[in-house]
């Protein structure tokens, strides 16, 4: 319905899908993945099914001039022909071994192929490519979109150069324009022309241009731009006609313009970035992150409403005194305050203008603001905020264990008071982002590389161990001494049951960075994170649920899960068409019922649940799910381990 809603298809496959295009309104192609991934759909995307390619390369780009004839490409000078609608494919010889993004045909004889540094152009189908003579500027830029328009005009974009090729002599010369782009460091992802004149082009920050003369100049979209920087926020884009245009981009955003590309507007995804949560009680909760977004969830996290905070800053902490008054601090110096549990918020003047990165409250009066190069203190309930004596150094979070120690996180080390906050000085020599004591002398940080950094002597050593995970640890969070949570980029979730000395990685369940983690108790915690990811868990971890409110699912289904067979943990996918009290359930082979993942209310939508299985042998399981206490679907699965 023209992008009003949108229905999550199975692709059965379960890597990363690159590349899509579709000849008419049922036949179509997705390409990506490893071992040369084609898939393929002759119904409009009701049923997909991969088709053998002959190769094992990553593959980026699809094109079917025809309904018999099309072309897709890869790595490593990749270019697979099909002549039969894509039901088998053969290799072409590209005579190159750079690796080849995008591909564009005018019809079965005439196309492109852009990539490393490279344009090729064939005029007889594929059986030879002629590279064509390009000025590139940089070592090693991208030819990441191409549109052959007509008989004479191929526009091309390359993200490193900044920069648009064109010929309008079907190759014989090749002119090179400047973007210009307003941040240097950002990169243009993909183009999309109607026709000789008019196109669009999408930005790694979430910029949109237009351009009416061939690409030869571009204006800015200013009905859709983001206020803060940040990579993959748009990443493809494609024009209908000369009113019609769909965008697309990190978060499953999804963006349409109706008339020309005067009014964009964001049709599903577009959530903003989710910093910092926190729980008051098992019911109640809030979550705070980008464009001055507070939500508050009255039913254990069901339902999310967006709070009027009054800022479009970015808001990265929120901590709460009691279940009226809390604090959020973000960027610019804000920090706002509650009395009345998020009715309203104040807006109290820290004092400072730089961003606040961390905020805590030792009791109703006496708190605290962590800034890059300073730590605040009040002790009038925000009303007054004054310096404390600390040293330099770039600071992240802070942590209380008592009235007097505190500690707090830097890129260096740690820091430490035993004066109630009022004097800091240097203890450890490694620290990092999150930190979390669970007392006065044992404490844990997150770094680089999924590296957490413990202390058993209130911050004068570190002991590393490693989390497991790769990439930045963000958040941490102990239900007691022994049992911890941490949280990091690209999804990470980590899980220790003996204080650290071994951390079990979880199996991703998003692939969002993941920026907070808080348990109310040994059984319920949450996790927020980048495009609105939040995860709930109802039993300690062994299950985390994320849902997709926004897609209404047609019917009660249950997917086979992914990864099986699996050794450790695996997501089980569900969708819910109408509200009801939902029930996931594990069964042995004999029937037995082992355990529930899932027993709550849920609203309509389609979620996700990461099962942690470390506990089960090996051997053949069964999932089955149930509404209102009516068995949906039973699915099995398999624990090697």
């Amino acid at each position: 319905n023209g992008g009003g809603n949108w229905v999550i298809q199975n692709s059965n496959f379960t890597s990363e899908l690159l590349g899509m295009g579709f000849y008419d309104t049922e036949l179509g192609f997705a390409v990506g993945g490893n071992n040369g991934t084609i898939l393929r759909t002759a119904n409009g995307g009701g049923t997909w099914t991969s088709v053998s390619s002959g190769t094992t390369t990553f593959m980026n780009d699809v094109d079917f001039p025809t309904r018999n004839t099309g072309f897709a490409v890869g790595l490593n000078g990749v270019i697979l022909k099909s002549t039969n609608s894509g039901i088998s494919w053969f290799a072409l010889n590209s005579s190159t071994s750079a690796s080849l993004i995008c591909v564009s045909f005018l019809d079965s004889l005439n196309g492109v192929a852009g990539g490393n540094r490279i344009v090729l152009k064939t005029t007889n189908g594929g059986i030879t490519w002629v590279s064509q003579a390009i000025n590139f500027i940089n070592f090693n830029p991208q030819v990441t979109g191409i549109n052959y328009i007509d008989s004479g005009t191929i526009i091309s974009l390359t993200n490193v150069d900044d920069r648009i090729n064109k010929t309008t002599n079907g190759g014989l010369i090749w002119l090179g324009y400047n973007i210009n782009l307003p941040e240097p460091s950002d990169i243009p992802r993909n183009i999309s022309f109607i026709n000789e004149n008019t196109g669009y082009m999408v930005t790694s920050y979430g910029l949109i241009l237009k351009s009416i003369n061939g690409g030869i100049n571009w204006s800015i979209d200013s009905t859709f731009k983001p206020r803060y920087p940040q990579i993959l926020v748009l990443q493809d884009v494609d024009a209908i006609n000369t009113d019609y245009a769909f965008v697309s981009g990190a978060g499953g955003r999804i963006i349409k313009t109706t008339n020309s590309g005067n009014n964009w507007i964001t049709m599903t995804g577009g959530r903003s970035n989710l910093e910092s949560n926190f729980f008051v009680n098992e019911n109640t909760g809030y979550t705070v992150g980008y464009d001055g977004v507070i939500l508050k969830t009255t039913n254990a996290g069901t339902n999310w409403l967006q709070q009027n905070s009054n800022t479009i800053q970015n808001l990265n902490d929120v901590f709460f005194v009691n279940s009226e008054t809390g604090y959020v601090c973000g960027d610019s110096g804000v920090v706002l305050k509650t009395v009345d549990g998020g009715g309203s918020w104040l807006d109290l003047v820290s004092g400072v203008s730089t961003n606040i990165s961390s905020v805590f409250f030792q009791n109703v009066s006496t708190g605290f603001l962590v800034t890059s190069w300073t730590i605040l203190k009040t002790e009038n309930g925000g009303n007054n905020w004054f310096q404390t004596n600390s040293n330099s150094g770039t600071r992240y979070e802070i942590f209380f264990t008592d009235n007097t120690t505190g500690y707090v996180s830097t890129f260096n080390n740690y820091i430490k008071t035993t004066d109630g906050g009022n004097n800091w000085f240097n203890v450890s020599a490694s620290s990092g982002r999150g930190i979390f004591f669970t007392n006065s002398m044992t404490g844990y940080s997150g770094g680089g590389s999924g590296i957490i950094g413990k202390t058993i002597d209130g911050g004068n050593s570190l002991i590393v161990q490693n989390g497991n995970v790769s990439g930045n640890i963000n958040s941490l969070f102990f239900i007691n001494s022994e049992m911890g949570y941490a949280v990091g980029n690209g999804g990470a979730i980590t899980k220790t049951t003996n204080g650290g000395t071994n951390w079990i990685p979880q199996a991703k369940i998003s692939n969002n960075d993941l920026k907070s983690v808080f348990f109310i108790n040994s059984n319920t915690g949450y996790i927020s994170g980048n495009f609105g990811a939040i995860l709930k868990t109802t039993n300690g971890g062994l299950v985390f649920i994320t849902s997709h409110n926004n897609t209404l699912p047609e019917k009660f289904s249950l997917s086979q899960n992914y990864p099986n067979p699996f050794n450790s943990s695996t997501v089980i996918k569900y969708d819910i068409k109408e509200p009801s009290e939902i029930e996931l359930k594990i069964f042995n082979i004999e029937g037995k019922e082992l355990m529930t993942l899932v027993k709550e209310y849920q609203n309509t939508g389609i979620y996700e649940v990461l099962f942690e299985a470390s506990d089960l042998n090996s051997g053949v399981y069964f999932y089955s799910l149930f509404a209102l206490g009516v068995l949906i679907s039973t699915k099995k699965l398999l624990i090697l381990k």
